[in-house]
Order: C-alpha cells, then sequence, then structure tokens
C-alpha cells in the first residue's frame, strides 16, 4: 500500500483546499495543472476548479508528479506541528504500556 491510497477522498481533500481547512494541514497536498505548482491545503492562492487539481500524499510525490513548490505556503518546509490525527495517534502509543496498539484501540 503506498502513501496515496490512505488519502482522504477527493471530494473531502477539494472541500478542505476550499475552504483553507487547517485540520488537513500534513495530510495532502495538491497539484495544480494550469500552473504545475503544488501547495498546501491551506495556500492563501486562488482556489484552482476542481477539475484543475491533483491530491498527493507528499511533496515528494508531487515533485515526481512534475509539479513545483508554492512560493506562498512552502509546501517543502515542514509544518510547525505534526497533523491532529498524528498528534492523537502518538498520545495512544505513549499511553499504552507496550508502546503497540490494536487495530480496536485505533478505531
Amino acid at each position: 500500500m503506498n502513501a496515496s491510497e490512505l488519502l482522504p477522498p477527493s471530494d473531502t481533500m477539494y472541500r478542505a483546499l476550499v475552504n483553507r481547512d487547517s485540520s488537513f494541514e500534513g495530510i495532502f497536498f495538491v497539484g495544480v495543472r494550469t500552473t504545475g505548482i503544488f501547495c498546501r491545503p491551506t495556500c492563501t492562492a486562488k482556489k484552482p476548479a476542481r477539475q484543475n487539481v491533483d491530491f498527493f500524499a507528499t511533496p515528494s510525490e508531487a515533485l515526481h508528479g512534475g509539479y513545483r513548490p508554492c512560493l506562498r505556503c512552502n509546501p517543502m518546509d515542514p509544518s510547525e506541528r505534526p497533523p491532529k490525527l498524528i498528534e492523537r495517534l502518538r498520545a495512544e502509543v505513549e499511553r499504552a504500556p507496550d508502546g503497540r496498539l490494536t487495530d480496536k484501540e485505533l478505531a
């Protein structure tokens, strides 16, 4: 399974992009076909039409897809904080006595 298979549905990601939803920061990156640039979901640049976007799980995937980083949102720079989902998972692992979680505990 590659990282792109773990992305949320594309409609959800596009909605997050349009709304600049910070809870998706670090979860996905968006490439704009008409400009050849990729951004963070919270970028303040004008939002592209839905048919002009590609979604990527990592900046590396976007680079390999032929996109260059946005100079406005700097998607190559690490985020100040990890995504909320990652923070919650990290906290759960730290609370687990042996550092392991079952599938049931993750649900």
